[in-house]
């Protein structure tokens, strides 16, 4: 199985080369790009990753005077860094629900652990869509009840916590 990001990887260094080749004087090698990122069949995940990535260099290179900056995928995302949905979390939430949770991370009401811990149970639940009474419930449980064992309790019994 390849890294989550091997696809994202391997769209930068396909327009790596291909802007390269432009700069070299092959006039098609932007128009042919299209063709060339179907054929490598990466995925709309590969090229949000690979967005993000270009966008985060970017922004560094800028916050640094515009001085070349070390941006690699493996590096940690910024604080302003915008999370990825995988392809479970977008069949599991409704985007209600989805908003919901990203409403309360950049409010400060779920740190970056909750968050996932919350995202973690609604995406194992079973529940489809998940609703944002269910988001806002287990959301609740994790920032307030979370016991010593990982389990969540509450009122209506108990949730078990993957990890």
């Amino acid at each position: 199985m390849s890294a989550p990001r091997d696809g994202a990887s391997r769209l930068l260094r396909l327009l790596a080369e291909r802007l390269e080749s432009y700069f070299e004087g092959d006039e098609l090698a932007l128009e042919t790009l299209g063709e060339s990122i179907e054929e490598a069949q990466l995925s709309g995940d590969d090229a949000e990753t690979a967005i993000l990535a270009l966008r985060g260099a970017a922004a560094s290179s800028e916050s640094e005077g515009g001085g070349h900056a070390a941006a690699t995928l493996e590096r940690l995302p910024g604080k302003q860094a915008q999370r990825v949905w995988s392809k479970e979390e977008r069949e599991s939430l409704s985007p209600e629900a989805w908003g919901y949770l990203i409403d309360l991370r950049r409010r400060g009401s779920l740190d970056d652990g909750q968050f996932e811990r919350v995202l973690d149970f609604l995406t194992s639940c079973g529940v489809r869509p998940v609703t944002v009474d269910l988001a806002r419930e287990v959301a609740a449980r994790v920032a307030l009840e979370v016991d010593d064992t990982g389990r969540l309790e509450g009122a209506h019994g108990e949730f078990d916590q993957t990890h």
